[in-house]
Parts: structure tokens; C-alpha cells; sequence
């Protein structure tokens, strides 16, 4: 019974860290409709802004903080250069994918390719004692933190104007412009919203799955299938889907881990049969 608990948690835990990456990623693909391939990059960027801050204030907060508005800024030049291009799917998928290969090259470059984790605050760093389970307390905290933004995201979806407005620009943006939103403003603060909560996120996960070269592929990878199996723009939608992604990695690993990540594509490609628009996703 503690085996199969223990995988339990394991795998809410990391499905609660894969929705904070993704809950920026699924609002960006749902407003602008544009596949942002530098959202992994945002979180590996987050995840060694954290760690350099941490490192020399010893203050988690602050690293959080920094990571949050570092990629934020990030996220303004990624911007202004997708509006360079046009509105052209090819020429924006093309402009992010090599975006990619240079922030890529500057983190490796500034912090080397040794792999590394950003520093646990002080007071999650031991195990927390859940019945007689000896569990990480830092993985606790994500779960719990991750209950209270999903409430809050879908409160602040459902319950308020402007979580109606960014509905109303997801839904039809070409509609809600006619009813006198402006599209093109949701969508660059949606964006750099976005990214800023993929820098946090990269704080929160640098300190669970750590930083190295090839997490910010990795991470996006995971993120489209979570935003896929969730609906585009849907946040309710992207939790659900991260958590069935993170239980399904984690009993993966446990039980066959020679097929590693096939069986999260494998639920994708499933999903995407049943239904192409996704769980919550509107259909066309």
C-alpha cells in the first residue's frame, strides 16, 4: 500500500508542476493561436535565473521572483519578433523553433551543461511523515501550492471580466473584436503572462526535476502533450490532463519504464481520436 501511495503522490505531484508550465502555454496556443516553441526555454532560462539568485541570497522568494520577471522580459523581445514576422503560422513556428538553439546556446554558455538543482527553501527540504510515509515536504508543497492556483485560475476564469474577456478572444477573437475587445492587447498581456508563469514554473521545477541542456525540449514536449489532452485554452482542461499525464509517467516508470515517454503520446494519439479538440476543448 505505501509503494502504490507513494506513486500516487509521485505522480500528482509532478502533474501539478507540469500544469504550471502548461497553463501559460495552453492560454498563449488559445488567444494568439501560436505554438510558442520557446515556452520550454522560458522555463530552463526560469529554472537558472532561480538558481544563480538562490546561490547568492540564499532566499528561494527571491529566486522565484527574479526567474518570474527575467523571463518575462524574455518573453517581450520573443514577442515583438513574432509580430515582426506576421501572422503567419510557418513563419512564427519557424522564428520560436529557432529561438530555441539560442537561448539553448546562451544557458550553456553562462551556466555550463553540468546538470544541477535550484536549492529547496530551508523548510522543505526534509520528508514530512503522512501516516508512517516519510515523503519529500517540498513535493507536498507543490501539490498543495498547485491545488490553490488551479482554484484560483479557474476562479479567475469563470468568475471575473477579464477571465470572460480572454474566454471571449479564445473562443472567437475575430467575434470579441467586433464587440469592441481588443484582441491584439489580450493577447500580448496573455503572452507575457505566459511566459512569466513558465519562469516560475521553472523555479518550482528546478528544484524538483532539476536544470540541465535538454530540459527546455523536454519540458515542451510534455507541455503540448498536457495542453493537447487538455483542449487549447482551457485551463480546467490542461490541469486535468497534466495530472493524468504525471500519474501515468510516474506507474510508467515504475512498471515499464522501457517505453518511458511513449505512453503519455500514446494517450495523446488516443485523445486526439476520441476527441481532436481535446477534453475541454470547443469543437469546430
Amino acid at each position: 500500500m505505501t509503494y502504490w501511495f507513494t506513486q500516487i503522490l509521485n505522480g500528482i505531484s509532478f502533474g501539478m508542476l507540469l500544469f504550471f508550465i502548461a497553463s501559460g502555454l495552453t492560454i498563449t496556443l488559445g488567444v494568439l493561436r501560436v505554438t510558442n516553441l520557446t515556452h520550454g526555454s522560458f522555463y530552463l532560462i526560469g529554472a537558472y535565473v532561480a538558481l544563480s539568485v538562490v546561490r547568492s541570497f540564499d532566499s528561494f522568494a527571491a529566486g522565484a521572483l527574479c526567474a518570474a520577471f527575467v523571463v518575462l522580459v524574455i518573453g517581450m523581445i520573443v514577442y515583438v519578433l513574432l509580430r515582426a514576422v506576421g501572422s503567419d503560422p510557418l513563419r512564427q513556428t519557424l522564428l520560436t523553433f529557432g529561438l530555441v538553439f539560442i537561448i539553448a546556446d546562451v544557458a550553456l554558455l553562462l551556466w555550463g551543461g553540468n546538470p544541477t538543482a535550484v536549492p529547496k527553501p530551508h523548510l522543505l527540504r526534509g520528508p514530512i511523515d503522512i501516516g508512517g510515509l516519510y515523503y519529500p515536504s517540498y513535493r507536498i508543497f507543490i501539490i498543495l501550492l498547485g491545488a490553490v492556483v488551479a482554484a484560483a485560475t479557474e476562479y479567475f476564469q469563470r468568475r471575473t471580466l477579464v477571465g470572460a474577456m480572454v474566454r471571449a478572444v479564445v473562443d472567437d477573437a475575430e467575434m470579441a473584436g467586433g464587440i469592441g475587445l481588443n484582441a491584439k492587447l489580450i493577447g500580448a498581456i496573455t503572452f507575457l503572462v505566459g511566459a512569466g508563469l513558465a519562469g516560475l514554473s521553472g523555479a518550482l521545477g528546478g528544484a524538483m526535476i532539476g536544470a540541465y541542456p535538454g530540459a527546455d525540449i523536454e519540458v515542451l514536449l510534455y507541455a503540448l502533450v498536457v495542453v493537447i489532452i487538455g483542449g487549447m485554452g482551457n485551463l480546467t482542461g490542461s490541469l486535468l490532463g497534466a495530472l493524468a499525464v504525471g500519474l501515468l509517467d510516474s506507474f510508467g516508470r515504475a512498471f515499464v519504464p522501457e517505453l518511458g515517454a511513449s505512453l503519455m503520446f500514446l494517450l495523446m494519439i488516443i485523445t486526439l481520436i476520441v476527441r481532436p479538440t481535446g477534453l475541454f476543448g470547443s469543437r469546430a
